[in-house]
């Protein structure tokens, strides 16, 4: 059962889709503007679990405002995606911030799919911060994850031929890279290695087949489409951080 932060979080998604869906560009800007004010209240009452559901709910716009051709709504989404992720890291929010991650990999990749390349650039950029934060606040899971969705966006720009946004998402993830070799904290082997357990272990299980990473052996789900993954995520435990099993295993 939802909370009623939740609840808020989710009418406010449904308005912006339907603003979307009605090509309605003014109200589901608005819509954006409103789960960006209520997320900062959120941040602010440290609430992390229904920070996510926000999360959600911007993803949800982004991703439909992409699919309807809508590209500054899609970029808007993102930058407020990204607004809120900033102060998430300095609450030490690990659980929101994968969601903040994951939201942006699907944007991001299909907005990469779709040539859009303002929102695509976008979430590169966010991604960038949220894997650097969480480097400086040992968060393993949030940074193979964005590792992961960088390459991920970078694989489907080669594929549309968007050199630059190629260039931009690999040089985002050597640097993520480099700071967590340079801080001591994961090994490059360790970020190489991570989107290939994932699809080894998504393999074995046919409702996890649209979590495969793109790129990489097996029929890669270049939409990302994730709606059962995320409400699931949504209802999981606040634990303080993430262990590396479950990332590589049981959750993804």
């Amino acid at each position: 059962m939802f909370s009623l932060n939740e609840q808020k979080a989710i009418e406010l998604g449904e308005a912006g889709e339907k603003a979307i869906r009605e090509q309605n560009e003014y109200d589901a800007l608005q819509n954006i503007e409103y789960l960006r004010e209520f997320g900062e209240e959120l941040i602010n009452a440290g609430l992390e679990s229904d920070l996510k559901r926000t999360v959600i709910s911007l993803r949800n716009i982004g991703n439909i405002a992409i699919q309807k051709k809508l590209e500054s709504v899609a970029a808007t989404s993102v930058q407020v995606l990204r607004t809120l992720a900033e102060p998430s890291l300095e609450k030490n929010f690990s659980n929101a911030l994968w969601s903040f991650s994951r939201a942006l990999q699907e944007i991001g990749k299909g907005a990469a799919q779709f040539r859009f390349k303002e929102p695509a650039s976008n979430a590169v950029e966010a991604l960038e911060l949220i894997g650097m934060g969480a480097i400086e606040k040992k968060m393993e899971v949030v940074t193979l994850w964005t590792t992961l969705a960088l390459e991920e966006i970078g694989y489907i720009s080669g594929k549309q031929e968007l050199e630059d946004l190629v260039s931009a998402a690999k040089a985002a993830r050597e640097g993520i890279i480099t700071a967590s070799e340079a801080g001591k904290f994961i090994t490059r082997e360790q970020i190489e290695i991570y989107p290939q357990l994932i699809a080894q272990t998504v393999s074995e299980f046919a409702e996890l087949q649209n979590l495969q990473p793109a790129g990489y052996k097996g029929r890669p789900n270049e939409e990302f489409t994730e709606e059962e993954f995320f409400g699931e995520e949504a209802e999981e435990g606040e634990s303080e951080e993430e262990e590396p099993a479950e990332s590589s295993g049981k959750e993804e």
